[in-house]
């Protein structure tokens, strides 16, 4: 069905045609009926048949422009400055203010990009990857399996190392622990 009028002649559009027209299923065309915002009518096919609900197009269109999103507002993203630790994760004393931790710049890492909602997605995963990048402090204590992961060294090693006594670790319940700056050492 291309076009349905009313028998003014006015234009109108099915439930079909107005969900395609503010890009959404013909459910949140039932939704915003039943909520107010939407005032279908009923038209009858000249020809007999079930009678159809049909929406004014300039309403629709009012609904749809109300969707758009508007230009989205800049991100900021902080620049964190990294503390100095004295390999257990605590600040060390007597340093001065350590060197501003910068991640690299994000504008290398964005491919050529069209639309603006394809570009506000991109911006936004490679914020995500800046703070995620900049907001990891290392853990004091680690498992077997992050030990194994750090050093580069197998589980079963760094197990055994443990068991023997070559690589101080503690017990905590029945895991092993291992101090950072004990792994670097090994």
């Amino acid at each position: 069905m291309d076009s349905v009028s009313d028998p003014n002649g006015a234009p109108r559009l099915t439930k079909q045609q107005a969900a395609d027209r503010i890009g959404v299923t013909t459910k949140t065309i039932e939704r915003l009926t039943a909520d107010g915002k939407l005032h279908p009518t009923r038209w009858r096919r000249p020809t007999g048949g079930p009678e159809l609900v049909v929406y004014d197009p300039d309403e629709v269109d009012r609904i749809a422009q109300a969707r758009q999103p508007g230009p989205a507002a800049p991100i900021l993203v902080p620049v964190t400055k990294a503390l100095p630790t004295n390999g257990n994760g605590r600040p060390s004393s007597g340093t001065d203010e350590a060197p501003a931790r910068v991640p690299a710049p994000v504008s290398s890492q964005l491919p050529a990009i069209g639309s603006g909602e394809e570009f506000f997605r991109v911006l936004v995963a490679a914020a995500g990857r800046v703070l995620s990048e900049t907001s990891q402090t290392p853990t004091l204590y680690l498992t077997i399996a992050e030990a194994a992961a750090v050093s580069g060294l197998s589980r079963a090693y760094v197990t055994r190392a443990c068991e023997a006594g070559t690589l101080k670790a503690i017990r905590d319940g029945r895991r092993w622990r291992i101090r950072r700056t004990d792994l670097e050492a090994l």
